[in-house]
């Protein structure tokens, strides 16, 4: 509790030393996720608009405020003009952030607005991609070493059951990963499995290395090496049709409500 006090603090120093109004602020990553260690740092991720005429320049301006704080507190935003560029990229870790479950700062209207527009914007086929990369880009960094930390082995798992989920829903996977791989998993002995590792992750530090057992690795292996072969065959029909003007819409609304 003492920890959320101080990140909204540290909020407010950021728009006041920054000349914005923030958005939307979030937690991202493992805190997230559902699987913090006891020593995970902040991961606060925030969307702000600066004032109408800081839009108003030839030269290009920096669009993204970064900070570090105490605790580590790691605080990452985004000017509205990227983060609404990025919603039209469907961008997963941007959706991400805004379904994120847990919300430090928001301007409801602003909120409501992007929650209506990311089914608009949202492509599985993008998504599949970029999950599958996060659980490949694992594999090949830590997996197939003799020892690597817990929370890559979740990253990885998490990776796998994202594209099963997208497969399956064509819809954003859950932030949460307990309701990721509830849904996802049916085998109760791997079920069991992933809880216990959670439970370790969740009591141990950031970097601690334990043994998963095999018949988890086999399985989450065995769904990798599935999602390798779809994705390159996996073409659901998605219609982003009136996107641009809603977006542009917003950008402009959400612009001059900062005018005072």
């Amino acid at each position: 509790m003492e920890t959320e006090k101080y990140i909204h603090q540290c909020l407010q120093q950021i728009e006041k030393e920054n000349d914005v109004r923030i958005l939307l602020a979030v937690e991202s990553g493992s805190r997230a996720w559902g699987f913090a260690s006891k020593d995970s740092d902040w991961d606060v991720r925030y969307v702000y608009v600066h004032r109408p005429e800081w839009y108003f320049h030839i030269e290009e301006q920096r669009d993204v405020i970064e900070n570090m704080f105490e605790n580590d507190i790691d605080a990452v935003g985004w000017d509205l003009k990227k983060s609404l560029g990025q919603l039209k990229r469907s961008n997963p870790a941007f959706m991400e952030w805004v379904k994120s479950p847990i919300i430090y700062e928001y301007d409801n209207r602003f909120k409501d607005n992007l929650n209506e527009l990311i089914p608009k914007c949202y492509n599985p086929i993008k998504a599949m991609y970029h999950y599958q990369r996060i659980y490949v880009k694992h594999d090949e960094r830590y997996l197939q070493k003799q020892g690597y930390p817990m929370k890559r082995f979740l990253y990885y798992l998490r990776g796998v059951l994202a594209c099963q989920w997208i497969e399956r829903y064509k819809t954003i996977p859950p932030v949460r990963f307990n309701e990721l791989y509830e849904e996802m998993v049916s085998d109760q002995v791997i079920r069991q499995e992933i809880d216990k590792l959670i439970e370790y992750k969740t009591t141990s530090k950031e970097m601690d290395m334990s043994e998963v057992p095999f018949k988890l690795v086999d399985y989450a292996k065995e769904l990798a090496s599935y999602y390798i072969k779809v994705v390159n065959d996996f073409r659901p029909v998605f219609d982003n049709t009136g996107v641009n003007e809603d977006l542009n819409r917003l950008f402009f609304n959400t612009v001059n409500c900062h005018q005072e």
